[in-house]
């Protein structure tokens, strides 16, 4: 009787389990217009006719005036350098991204 109880137990906990870890939503990865962005990438940030323009650096060594913080489906997410104020940025006001190329 023990071990019947024993294996009852240990089949539903298996069963368990397995619906948890197959609940789980894929990581699925970035695609379109933010893209090119990515968590703790330092990026200068400008204004630009009333628009902003995002510029990095493909060396991903240069430190710029700001640093991505989260890069949502329709958002960005920066922190100034200093790390006092944080901005979340909507697409529809995102004008550009430049990316400068390091001479080798």
């Amino acid at each position: 009787m023990k071990r019947l109880n024993a294996l009852v137990i240990f089949l539903a906990l298996i069963a368990i389990g397995t619906i948890t870890v197959s609940g789980q939503a894929p990581v699925k990865q970035q695609i379109g217009f933010l893209s090119i962005l990515k968590a703790g990438q330092s990026v200068n940030v400008r204004d630009v006719a009333g628009r902003f323009e995002f510029s990095t650096f493909d060396d991903g060594l240069t430190v710029l005036s700001h640093k991505v913080i989260e890069v949502g489906p329709d958002y960005v997410t920066v922190a100034d350098i200093a790390g006092v104020a944080e901005t979340r940025i909507s697409v529809f006001s995102i004008k550009s991204f430049v990316s400068f190329k390091v001479p080798k």
